[in-house]
């Protein structure tokens, strides 16, 4: 892929994933400083070579699953959280402190708990947090449903199912993440292709094992937010 295809691919997506509408030539021709015509022609490439699909004739492109692999691989630019994102969750982190300095296993998953639900109203998530094998924690369930991708019945109830069925997933990623924060997206993800996943392991000091805490969204999620917020988590649960 050349470098201006590059620019073209994030541009494309910066816009889709904050309109969730299919974007044209004439909204990216200003930020890139070339002609509608160029952009036009390096746009039907990127839909040849499966970057972007075409949803109608006249539509504009949105990105594939393809096209989101690239950008997360390739040029994703990793967003710190800001500074009324850090106060919410700083909140978090002072009762996960506080819990982690007592025995009482409820408490230190109570203050986790909070952080999750704070991760899920910052990031307009489904937040996800698992203990152990066998006991997990979900919340932001209306934010995902809320997602524009999400409005049709059938899409719900995929979702849905997904979410009933959550123990068997989330005890094959929390026995098989590692140290790294992962992006599971496509082939990649074990929920399904429609949604995108960002997880990482956490661990309080006082405790040998380890946690997960990710996030569960449309495969349009921000990740370049999503990931901050999730690694800022990371670090507050670990000091």
């Amino acid at each position: 892929m050349t470098k201006r295809q590059q620019k073209l691919l994030q541009c494309i997506i910066g816009e889709y994933i904050e309109t969730a509408q299919p974007v044209g030539s004439a909204c990216v021709t200003n930020k890139l400083k070339v002609s509608s015509a160029t952009i036009r022609n390096e746009m039907a490439s990127l839909t040849e070579e499966g970057y972007l699909s075409q949803p109608h004739t006249s539509a504009g492109r949105t990105p594939t699953v393809q096209g989101f692999e690239y950008y997360i691989e390739h040029l994703l630019v990793k967003r710190k959280p800001t500074k009324t994102e850090k106060q919410a969750l700083n909140k978090g982190r002072q009762k996960a402190r506080a819990a982690g300095d007592k025995d009482s296993k409820e408490e230190q998953e109570m203050a986790m708990k909070y952080l999750a639900q704070e991760v899920a109203a910052l990031s307009g998530e489904l937040s996800i947090l698992v203990f152990d094998g066998d006991n997990f924690y979900y919340t932001g369930l209306s934010y995902l449903f809320n997602q524009p991708e999400f409005a049709e019945q059938e899409v719900v109830y995929n979702i849905s199912y997904i979410v009933d069925h959550l123990d068997r997933i989330m005890t094959d990623i929390f026995n098989s993440l590692g140290d790294e924060t992962e992006v599971l997206i496509g082939k990649k993800n074990p929920f399904s292709e429609l949604c995108g996943a960002i997880f990482t392991r956490c661990q309080l000091p006082s405790r040998r094992d380890h946690s997960v805490m990710g996030l569960l969204g449309p495969v349009r999620m921000d990740y370049s937010k999503n990931l901050g917020l999730i690694n800022y988590v990371k670090d507050l649960i670990g000091q």
